[in-house]
C-alpha cells in the first residue's frame, strides 16, 4: 500500500473511531478549542523574542484563556511558522530552515495529565535534553484489526518516561504522563505537541514535529491531520 492509499484508508476509519478531547485530558473536562495562530503572519507573538520569552508568552495566552473558559487553546497543524530559533531545526543539505509543523499544540498548564486515547504499544519514550527538543517524550503504536498508526506525545516531564520501556502495554484511558515545565520541557511554554503518523519510517528514538516546507506534500500524507479522530 502506497502513502496516499495508507492516508485515505485511515481517514475513512478514522470517521467511526473518533474520540473527545474529555478523553486526551480528563482532569480538564473540555472538549472544545479555540485557536491560536502562531503562523508567520499571526498578530498574537510578533517576534522570536517574544515567543521564546516565557513570561510575555505565558501572559499572552492567559488573556486568551480567560476569554474562552470553557475552551483549550490549540492549533497548528501545518502552520508555518518563523518561530524555531535552534539550531536543531537546521536542514542537513540546505540553508532551509524546518518551519511547517505536523501536530497540534494544546497550550495547557506543566502537570495536565495526558490520558492514552487508544490500547497502544511503547515505541520509545526518552527524556531529549536539546533546547527547543521535545523533552519527555513518548511514541504510542495503535493496531486495530484493519489499520495501524502511532501517536506522538511530546513535551512532557522527565519523570513521565521513566517507568516505561520499549513494548510495554498502555491501556486505553490509561494516564501516559504529565506535561512537563520549562526547565524540562525542551523550554518551552508548557504544551503538549500532539501529532499522528501511518509509518515512523527509519525513527527510532526520534520523528520530526517541524519540517522543511519543500517537502510538505510528503510529510503531510506521513502525518494526517490529528483532528480527524477527535469528535467536532
Amino acid at each position: 500500500m502506497d502513502k496516499k492509499q495508507a492516508s485515505l484508508k485511515f481517514k475513512n476509519w478514522s470517521k467511526n473511531n473518533q474520540f473527545s478531547l474529555k478523553n486526551l485530558f480528563p482532569t480538564i473536562n473540555k472538549s472544545e478549542t479555540i485557536h491560536i495562530d502562531l503562523s508567520i503572519n499571526n498578530t498574537n507573538v510578533k517576534t522570536e523574542a517574544e515567543f521564546n520569552n516565557p513570561a510575555f508568552f505565558e501572559a499572552k495566552l492567559a488573556d486568551i484563556q480567560e476569554k474562552n473558559p470553557s475552551k483549550i487553546i490549540a492549533g497548528g497543524y501545518l502552520e508555518k511558522r518563523a518561530l524555531y530559533t535552534s539550531d536543531i531545526y537546521n536542514s542537513e543539505n540546505s540553508t532551509e530552515k524546518r518551519n511547517i509543523h505536523l501536530g497540534i499544540d494544546y497550550w495547557l498548564p506543566k502537570n495536565t495529565p495526558i490520558h492514552a486515547p487508544f490500547n497502544g504499544e511503547i515505541m520509545c519514550a526518552v527524556h531529549q535534553k536539546s533546547f527547543k527538543g521535545y523533552g519527555g517524550f513518548i511514541i504510542l503504536k495503535h493496531t486495530f484489526s484493519d489499520i495501524e498508526f502511532y501517536t506522538l506525545y511530546g513535551h512532557l516531564s522527565a519523570k513521565s518516561i521513566l517507568k516505561y520501556k520499549k513494548g510495554d502495554t498502555i491501556n486505553k484511558d490509561q494516564e501516559i504522563g504529565l506535561l512537563g515545565n520549562y526547565s524540562e520541557n525542551g523550554e518551552w511554554v508548557p504544551h503538549l505537541h500532539f501529532q499522528v503518523m501511518l509509518s515512523l519510517l527509519n525513527y527510532k528514538n526520534d520523528f520530526p514535529g517541524v519540517v522543511l516546507e519543500s517537502e510538505i506534500n510528503f510529510w503531510k500524507t506521513i502525518c494526517p491531520n490529528p483532528k480527524l479522530l477527535f469528535k467536532s
